[in-house]
């Protein structure tokens, strides 16, 4: 299965909050990545093709995923924290509970991935695994879900109105050199064109 997002093109770093959504769509896809070569594989042992899935969306999780917490912890939130617009001050305790929600997903991503790894290892998960694998999954969707809407349709268009275009420069160049500064070397984020399932 291929992520799209049909005809519309990834943004760029001139556009920040626009890849921060794309940020989303790859969670979202990798989630959805998990879920299905889970509920795929509950009889049989796991094939090359689940493997290979399984891997990209542990790949993304660990390795590219914190990045897109911290272009919001450490250069989108704390601009917001700095402002003295009204919208911004209305919203300083959803800031609060959205950094609530990452460290609760750190902690189910955590568990996933040893899971996970234990599964890649055998070829099969046993029903104790299989029961924390489907929980993890299922408590990391209902977080994702909520958490996601709220900051598409409250923090980044309260931010989009508030941030001025030096800022929303500044916020790119720091969303680059995350990706620049990184041990994975000139590693990019998975392509939305990838077939990965």
């Amino acid at each position: 299965m291929a992520v799209n997002l049909g005809d519309k093109p990834l943004a760029s770093f001139s556009e920040p909050i626009e890849m921060l959504k794309d940020c989303h769509r790859r969670i979202e896809h990798f989630l959805d990545v998990l879920r299905k070569v889970e509920r795929s594989f509950v009889r049989s042992e796991l094939d090359d093709h689940g493997r290979r899935a399984l891997e990209a969306a542990l790949d993304y999780f660990a390795n590219f995923a914190p990045r897109h917490t911290a272009d919001e912890e450490q250069s989108l939130f704390p601009r917001m924290r700095g402002s003295d617009d009204a919208e911004s001050c209305a919203i300083m305790a959803d800031l609060d509970v959205l950094e609530s929600d990452h460290r609760r997903c750190e902690t189910f991503h955590s568990l996933i991935d040893r899971v996970v790894r234990s599964w890649l290892e055998t070829g099969r998960l046993d029903d104790v695994q299989r029961k924390s694998l489907q929980t993890a999954l299922d408590e990391l969707t209902t977080i994702y879900t909520t958490h996601i809407q709220h900051e598409e349709q409250r923090i980044f268009a309260v931010a989009s109105r508030i941030l001025e275009p030096g800022q929303i420069r500044e916020l790119g160049e720091e969303m680059r050199r995350r990706r620049s500064l990184t041990s994975l070397g000139d590693a990019t984020e998975p392509s939305l064109e990838q077939d990965v399932l």
